[in-house]
């Protein structure tokens, strides 16, 4: 069984060598200098995760509306929903969860910078 895994290995091995390399880079909404900062890290990373709360909260907005709507409609007037009940609910708690860590990220890199600031201070 060994020997079947290292020969796999090796071919696996052999064959990455004659492939180019990917050229996926990652993503950045910030160029420059601060890219990769523990602030460009911070920026990036906030406007990534409000983004998506936005969307969620979007979603769940319109469909609360419709509902609304819906029970003030003749019966045959109704529309269907953005998203349904199980949707709208999982959209909210990602939204709140999302939220969350954006705070607590925050709050990290707070006490970080502040920590260094002590630290530079008491030298």
């Amino acid at each position: 069984m060994t020997h079947i895994d290292s020969n796999t290995s090796n071919a696996h091995d052999a064959a990455q060598h004659t492939q180019p390399d990917p050229t996926h880079q990652d993503f950045h909404w910030i160029e420059g200098m601060q890219q990769g900062s523990l602030y460009g890290n911070l920026l990036e990373t906030t406007l990534d995760v409000s983004a998506g709360i936005h969307a969620c909260l979007q979603l769940f907005y319109a469909r609360q509306l419709e509902q609304e709507a819906n029970e003030d409609a003749d019966p045959e007037a109704t529309a269907a929903p953005a998203i349904g009940v199980v949707h709208a609910d999982q959209l909210m708690r990602l939204a709140i969860a999302s939220a969350g860590l954006l705070r607590d990220e925050a709050r990290r890199q707070v006490e970080a910078l502040n920590e260094d600031e002590q630290m530079a201070t008491a030298t």
